[in-house]
């Protein structure tokens, strides 16, 4: 009995090496199938102006629809973000600050997706202000540079 589970545990494990062997490596990305790096932070300075203008809609926009955004309770999705900034930034419906983005810092992370670290400073309309840190993770998409996680403090 125990020489059939042994031997059977001895075929299963060699089938599964052989079949891992059996599969096709993934081709290599052409330079046009690669993601170009350059447009990560004009993609992040686009929004800037989004959110100066008032048009939080269109400043949500590079947010992938399954992005996750980091909140002292733990990470939440695209919609709950948008209500969070509405309350906590905006009084009705324009912003009550202005953003700006500085120490910008962009790393590849393989050929589709890219790690930017910065601060990120709000001037309200009495000129306090109000920064902090902040690491997003894009991924390269077919209409452009996506935040897939927004980790900001």
């Amino acid at each position: 009995m125990r020489r059939t589970i042994r031997t059977t545990l001895y075929t299963c494990f060699a089938a599964a090496v052989l079949l891992a062997g059996c599969t096709q490596p993934e081709a290599p990305l052409t330079e046009n199938e690669k993601a170009d790096f350059t447009q990560v932070i004009p993609a992040l300075q686009a929004i800037t102006a989004d959110w100066n203008r008032g048009d939080l809609d269109a400043f949500v926009t590079i947010y992938d629809s399954s992005a996750t955004f980091m909140l002292p309770g733990g990470p939440v999705g695209v919609g709950e973000m948008k209500s969070y900034y509405q309350e906590a930034f905006t009084a009705d419906g324009t912003p009550s600050s202005t953003l700006q983005f500085d120490s910008l810092e962009m790393r590849p992370l393989g050929t589709r997706h890219a790690l930017v670290t910065g601060r990120y400073i709000l001037t309200a309309k009495d000129s306090s202000r109000q920064s902090g840190r902040y690491s997003l993770v894009l991924a390269h998409a077919e209409d452009g540079w996506k935040i897939v996680h927004d980790h900001s403090n």
